[in-house]
């Protein structure tokens, strides 16, 4: 049911958040036509969604393997920053660069709006069978895939950018950030995620009063970091589909 729900949700902040880009797009006379943009939402929601599953199912025998699983504290970070982060980011910028690379050049916005409907398809699938309402709502309101890769369709523009300007250095930088810096907002986020579920589950079998106090503040401290991380994120999205979206770049 909670999957179902985040679901819902998700799909009408889609509505709500993505609508103006897409009209955006679509008046600055982008490349990208609505066969490309569903081949994309495809991808997300259907390879890269199995390739991140095999990996998880992967990671979480190794982990149970080498026993760092007996601290949860440990558990929650190597999932949130390997594969939430490292393995997540990396496996939508492969599916997202697949469709870019069958054009010759986009413009910035149509790069942001390929990036983004490979994050709506991985999104629409994780919520659902995730099944976590509170994560799933998060999600959905701040439509947080998408925001994580419209920050990383940036960065690649960025790279492009300055690559067909003849700035190697400048391309690179640009393609460091366009990893490093989705993958950290995402790993901090989901680490954050995963203390709540922590100590939200420890709350109720808590005794003493002092304990009970300093973990409860803890949960709400790491609850409004949360919503923090993902306000910034759709701001700053947002804003960065605003800036320079008839750029054009030389793909290939």
């Amino acid at each position: 049911m909670g999957g179902l729900l985040g679901v819902a949700i998700s799909v009408i902040f889609i509505f709500v958040w993505f609508r103006p880009i897409l009209k955006r797009q679509k008046e600055s006379g982008g490349y990208v036509d609505k066969k490309q943009k569903i081949t994309a939402l495809v991808l997300g929601l259907i390879p890269a969604s199995v390739a991140l599953l095999a990996c998880e199912i992967l990671l979480a025998f190794v982990f149970k393997s080498i026993g760092v699983y007996k601290n949860e504290y440990l558990k929650a970070f190597l999932h949130a920053f390997i594969m939430y982060a490292f393995i997540e980011e990396a496996v939508k910028f492969l599916f997202s660069y697949l469709v870019i690379r069958r054009f010759e050049r986009l413009k910035k916005i149509d790069i942001m709006i390929i990036f983004g409907f490979v994050g709506m398809g991985y999104e629409i699938a994780e919520t659902f069978f995730n099944n976590n309402l509170f994560a799933g709502i998060m999600r959905g309101i701040f439509i947080a895939h998408i925001m994580y890769q419209f920050i990383m369709g940036h960065f690649f523009y960025e790279s492009i950018h300055a690559k067909n300007n003849g700035d190697a250095v400048l391309s690179k930088k640009n393609m460091f950030f366009c990893f490093a810096v989705p993958m950290l907002i995402h790993g901090v986020n989901d680490f954050l995620v995963g203390l709540v579920s922590i100590f939200g589950v420890h709350l109720a079998d808590i005794k003493d009063e002092q304990t009970l106090n300093l973990n409860a503040a803890i949960f709400f401290i790491c609850f409004i970091m949360i919503a923090v991380i993902n306000v910034f994120c759709l701001i700053w999205g947002l804003k960065l589909a605003k800036k320079d979206p008839e750029v054009e770049v030389v793909i290939k």
